[in-house]
């Protein structure tokens, strides 16, 4: 019997044990296969565990354990040439990557992934021949590697990179200068002024024929070239806006006028600290009524706003979203919830009847006192005892009986002290004392991000009925209850904390703030079910604190004495002997609550004097805003590494060098009827501050505009590579630079044609020069403007444009030096004008503010000569 039951518990045991083991197949060397193909699959060995387990499977092909196991190592098999594949089509290699994607087609027929890519790489295959066949030349291997829709992603994201923004007007000459010019028409003014900043300009037809013709007197000081054009717009009415970088369109202003030319951007901004649909909604909003701009659309999903509009509405919708996208301020609560109770019981009692007498008379007669009837007709048969009597009184069955403690009258006087019995009172002493105390004190903390509401509930829910209601469609018959169903809620018992914080710029915090304490008091059984009775402690209430300081919420004290006394009337009133017919009871109970709130500051408000700074955002009805001139780092580059030494310079120019360090250009003068004095002589550039950071000018490109206005270019655009500059152009000079005309007075007859030309003296580092050029066109004629010898020192020709307007007396000339070639140093004619006398007269030819520039677009030499002509 004993081997029976270990069999039995060993058979038991292995049948419990039997689901969780692994079901093996019966060959061994099926078995010893399905091992080897496990433990290439734990490294991920997928090709040779379904070797494996197809070698297994060939043992027993009905086993279902070889079934699956192989099932699913072809499966992974093939996933995993596919994913090779894909790893070496990206390399650029297309035949290999197909014999992968072929590998995983054998294994795994019912791969439509695998069937996809053969299809994909068989015509990246055929692209590539067809290139090949077209161009002779391969495509680099991360070209030949991109699939059909991975190039069209490409060519995407390449339209997208070459979408232009709108453009930004880059002068070439973009420092502060002062620029005069007296009773001169506006068109003339615009020209200057292009002309100077080494800008090409385009005129609205329109506004040539309708625009303003009144001349003006202009006087700008330490103006950039756009301040200088948008105060010239808004003192002639006109509009003028950048083409691209140096080109500039001017028309009328009018509404239509800027619905027709102002140009629209589309922007997407990216909010980074707004949380809630409602923030994202009110700044859409605040864009839309304080810009203007209507073509808004929130993309909740991305945290993202669509912009469609102008330049300058966009400007001003970037300025708002930048101050306020910001993040939110947030406060650490602590809470403090402490409560104490103390309840205090005292009983004393002694002697007999300390809660009063009360006794109890019992009369039992005897039963020889009991009432005894008899019958009145017929036999009667009477038995007495104490408890009744029984008569039967014939055919009529009456009978009448009596309780134990009633007697007859007469029986009265027979009645003494043993009919009577009584329970008299114990004697009693007692004296009972219960004190307890109860401290409780909770102190959770509380993050809130200000503006919204935070909560925190700590304790139990309690289920309590809130309603029933009764379905009668199966009561049967009278009596039968109808099915009653209650529904119940549950409530939040123990600290429900509610807080709504807000933090001022002065750290200051202001909360609306809910507190609610409850707990369960006790039950009440309403209709058959128990209720808890919840006591509830509730603070509703706003505050505003400084950081760290305590406020109390809320403070409750209870305190309740209560003494009773019981004993028997009048004797417990005995001095002394009272005590002894008397009973005291004595309860004290104190109740006490706080709750206390300190909150802490842990991100306040971050409000910059750029936020709060007011921009020019145009007229009532119109969105104009107007940018600055960037500041002189963002300007500049990198100074080249050998720097000439500074020119001796007088000593007023050595006091203005210390106070501007940076060199600019000297006011333009214009002669009469423009007239302006010539400046001093700029320092060399050697006298720029070490901290400012000279920038390599931007490409020019050939000018443009209508006939007449800016002659076609003579050479491509220059560029700002340039070849180290040669030692000579490096060298000190002997002294400053130096610009004047050849001669100081010239006689000439009316109809006489005769070169003027202009020297240079002690110049270094040149690449590029412009001025403007004026004269009497009552007098004379301007026929031609050539190059000097300067220019051609080294054997090359410089770039020349040159507008000549012989109706106003203006003409405006810019030289540069060809891409690739080096800066210019020495002395020598810079260039030679070519007149001719129309009539009797005296006048004087002003060169007004020649600049010569280095390869950085810095002046490093400028003059304002001027020569007496007299014709005869």
């Amino acid at each position: 019997m004993f081997r029976f039951n270990r069999f039995m518990a060993i058979f038991v045991t292995i049948a419990m044990l039997g689901p969780t083991l692994p079901l093996e197949a019966k060959t061994r060397k099926g078995d010893k296969l399905l091992a080897e193909g496990r433990a290439h699959e734990e490294k991920k060995e997928w090709d040779a565990a379904l070797e494996a387990y197809e070698k297994a499977l060939s043992q027993d092909p009905s086993e279902l354990v070889y079934q699956m196991a192989a099932q699913k190592a072809r499966f992974e098999a093939s996933a995993m040439h596919v994913t090779n594949g894909t790893k070496i089509r990206a390399q650029g290699q297309l035949g290999e990557a197909l014999l992968e994607f072929q590998k995983a087609y054998a294994l795994n027929p019912a791969s439509t992934v695998a069937e996809q890519e053969i299809l994909r790489t068989q015509e990246m295959i055929e692209r590539e021949r067809r290139r090949v066949e077209q161009t002779g030349v391969a495509a680099p291997p991360e070209v030949r590697g991109l699939t059909p829709s991975e190039t069209a992603n490409k060519e995407t994201e390449d339209r997208i990179d070459r979408l232009l923004p709108v453009p930004e007007l880059k002068p070439l000459n973009p420092r502060r200068q002062d620029f005069t010019m007296r009773n001169q028409p506006p068109k003339v003014i615009f020209d200057t002024l292009a002309v100077n900043a080494g800008l090409n300009i385009i005129y609205d037809p329109e506004y040539l024929s309708n625009g303003p013709k009144d001349k003006l007197d202009i006087t700008f000081k330490d103006a950039t070239v756009q301040e200088a054009l948008d105060d010239l717009a808004l003192r002639t009415k006109s509009y003028w806006k950048p083409i691209n970088s140096n080109t500039i369109f001017v028309t009328m202003d009018n509404a239509n006028k800027r619905r027709d030319y102002e140009d629209e951007e589309t922007r997407i901004f990216y909010l980074r600290n707004t949380t809630a649909n409602a923030d994202l909604t009110a700044i859409v909003t605040a864009i839309r009524t304080v810009a203007d701009l209507q073509r808004l659309f929130p993309f909740e999903s991305q945290n993202a706003i669509i912009a469609k509009g102008s330049a300058d509405k966009m400007a001003l919708a970037e300025k708002i979203i930048h101050d306020l996208d910001k993040p939110k301020s947030e406060v650490v609560v602590d809470i403090y919830v402490l409560e104490a109770s103390s309840v205090y019981m005292r009983t004393l009692a002694t002697g007999i009847a300390t809660t009063g007498l009360n006794l109890a008379g019992n009369f039992t007669p005897r039963s020889s006192l009991q009432v005894q009837q008899a019958a009145t007709t017929g036999s009667t048969t009477t038995s007495t005892d104490t408890t009744s009597t029984t008569t039967n009184t014939g055919s009529t069955g009456v009978a009448s009986s009596t309780t134990g403690t009633a007697i007859p009258f007469s029986h009265i006087g027979q009645v003494n002290a043993g009919d009577f019995s009584t329970v008299l009172p114990s004697a009693l002493f007692q004296a009972t004392m219960s004190d307890t105390r109860t401290k409780v004190l909770q102190s959770p903390q509380l993050r809130c991000v200000d503006g919204q509401k935070a909560s925190m509930k700590i304790g139990e829910k309690e289920p309590t009925a809130s309603g029933s209601f009764a379905n009668t469609a199966g009561a049967i018959g009278v009596g039968v209850s109808p099915l009653v169903n209650t529904q119940f809620t549950y409530l939040d018992v123990g600290v429900n904390v509610e807080i709504q914080p807000k933090v001022h710029d002065n750290g200051d915090v202001s909360m609306h703030i809910s507190l609610d304490i409850s707990s369960v008091t006790g039950q009440v059984n309403l209709g058959g079910i128990n209720e808890p009775i919840i006591g509830q402690r509730k603070i509703d209430e706003d505050v505003r604190l400084r950081e760290g300081e305590v406020s109390l919420l809320g403070g409750l004290l209870n305190v309740q004495d209560t003494k009773g006394k019981t004993g028997t009337p009048g004797l417990s009133s005995i001095p002394i002997i009272g005590r002894l017919f008397s009973g005291e009871t004595v309860d004290r109970e104190r109740d006490e609550i706080m709750v206390a709130l300190i909150p802490h500051v842990v991100r306040r408000p971050d409000i910059t004097p750029e936020n709060v700074r007011g921009v020019d955002s145009g007229p009532q009805n119109t969105v104009t805003v107007r940018l600055g001139p960037k500041r002189i780092e963002e300007e500049f580059q990198a100074p080249p590494a050998e720097s000439p030494a500074p020119a001796p310079a007088a000593a007023g120019e050595a006091e203005k060098e210390a106070v501007q360090p940076v060199a600019v250009s000297a006011p333009v003068t214009v002669p009469a009827p423009v007239t302006v004095p010539a400046p001093a002589t700029v320092p060399a550039p050697a006298t720029v501050s070490p901290a400012v950071r000279p920038m390599a000018p931007p490409p020019t490109p050939p000018p443009s505009g209508p006939p007449g206005l800016m002659p076609p270019a003579t050479a491509p655009p220059e560029t700002a590579i340039r070849p180290p500059v040669p030692a000579a152009a490096l060298a000190k000079p002997a002294g400053p630079v130096k610009i004047d005309f050849a001669q100081d007075r010239l006689d000439k007859n009316v109809g006489q044609t005769f070169d003027v030309a202009i020297q240079v003296d002690n110049a270094r580092d040149v690449v590029s020069s412009a001025f403007v050029l004026q004269y009497n066109p009552k007098l004379l004629s301007l026929n031609d403007v050539a190059f000097g010898k300067f220019w051609s020192a080294d054997g090359g020709e410089p770039l020349l444009i040159k507008n000549v307007q012989n109706d106003t007396g203006l003409a405006q000339v810019k030289l540069s030096r060809k891409p690739g070639s080096p800066a210019l140093a020495g002395t020598g004619t810079l260039l030679t004008l070519s007149f001719k006398a129309l009539a009797k007269g005296t006048d004087t030819i002003s060169a007004n503010n020649i600049t010569l520039n280095n390869v950085q677009n810095q002046m490093v030499g400028s003059g304002s000569p001027k020569i007496a002509i007299d014709i005869k």
